[in-house]
């Protein structure tokens, strides 16, 4: 396996090299910037990213977060090796994407240990990615029954996404930052392997002539795809669910509406935002932020998207009397 070391600190950079050669590691590769590192890292042999505390002009989470934004090194496992163990820092670094997070300096022993939890919590469990692959393989060669008979032994198991998230939710309230990375990176390679299985369910079952299962399947993948926030490869998916279903929900907006309705209100408005992306004219999705807008107390923005509403849809009864209600309060 291949590592890259992104870290404008040579000294640093000479003391990860010495180290990783130490467990093993002859394949490393040496960058100072993100850009001369992108074109190496889409390679297959480079499965693990060391990233320092500066890489160029960027500090190491805006690199992490750059690297994470790279389609072709969604499965990379991504390591921060840094000097600085404040808490917020590592929130940071979590938040970006990372799958470990080693402060210096380190021993040898802990420095294994953060790599292995890294890439093992990057990957589902290999008998289950073999068989989504081999089930893709045989969708895409036109053997559409075989296909649907291995997919489905995987999404018959139970997606345990949710809890590896709760888990790690449960870590970050204690300060157990390894072990919450590893929980979070846990439940986006459970939810991965779910939406290509399900992707490829699709496609096995447009070949079979089933539009109602392919259909099925298509929503179901851009439900997990709105959860990891790839919004990009949702439009393309979305495109396609549109033109057989019109009247199809956005995933984001359903997203929102679930996080809003746990409280997460930050989490629901980034939800809502991506939908306007996908969806801007939706009348009950401006009148959905308004909700969200409302119990974060911001009423001049919940005014604002229930009129946006009303332009849509000088109808809209709920957003004219929510707005009515907001306009008296505040006279």
């Amino acid at each position: 396996m291949g590592v890259a070391l992104i870290n404008s600190d040579s000294v640093q950079q000479s003391k990860d090299r010495l180290a990783l050669s130490k467990l093993g590691f002859s394949r490393i590769h040496q960058f100072s910037g993100l850009d001369a590192a992108k074109s190496s890292l889409a390679e297959a042999s480079v499965q693990l990213i060391l990233v320092g505390d500066k890489v160029g002009p960027l500090t190491g989470s805006q690199c992490l977060k750059d690297l994470k934004s790279l389609t072709n090194l969604k499965q990379k496992a991504v390591v921060m090796v840094s000097t600085d163990g404040r808490r917020e820092r590592v929130l940071k670094a979590i938040s970006a994407g990372c799958g470990g997070y080693v402060l210096r300096p380190y021993v040898l022993d802990t420095f294994a240990k953060h790599l292995k939890a890294a890439w093992e919590s990057t990957r589902p469990d290999e008998t289950s990615l073999e068989r989504v692959q081999m089930g893709v393989d045989l969708a895409f060669t036109g053997q559409f029954g075989e296909a649907v008979k291995e997919l489905s032994a995987v999404t018959a198991q139970e997606n345990d996404s949710l809890e590896w998230f709760n888990k790690g939710l449960e870590f970050l309230r204690q300060q157990e930052f390894g072990q919450a990375i590893a929980c979070f990176n846990k439940a986006l390679a459970v939810n991965a392997l779910f939406a290509e299985a399900y992707r490829g369910l699709a496609y096995a079952h447009k070949g079979l002539g089933d539009q109602e299962k392919h259909l099925e399947y298509l929503k179901k993948t851009a439900d997990i795809l709105a959860m990891q926030d790839k919004l990009q490869e949702l439009k393309e998916l979305y495109v396609e669910i549109l033109s057989h279903d019109p009247d199809a929900v956005n995933p984001y907006n359903t997203l929102g509406v679930r996080l809003r309705r746990s409280g997460d209100l930050s989490g629901a408005l980034h939800a809502y935002t991506r939908a306007l992306a996908l969806t801007p004219t939706d009348e009950n999705l401006h009148y959905n932020i308004a909700k969200a807008y409302l119990h974060a107390a911001d009423k001049e923005k919940a005014a604002s998207h229930l009129r946006q509403a009303l332009v849509i849809k000088p109808d809209f009864t709920e957003a004219s009397e929510m707005l009515v209600t907001l306009e008296k309060d505040d006279s």
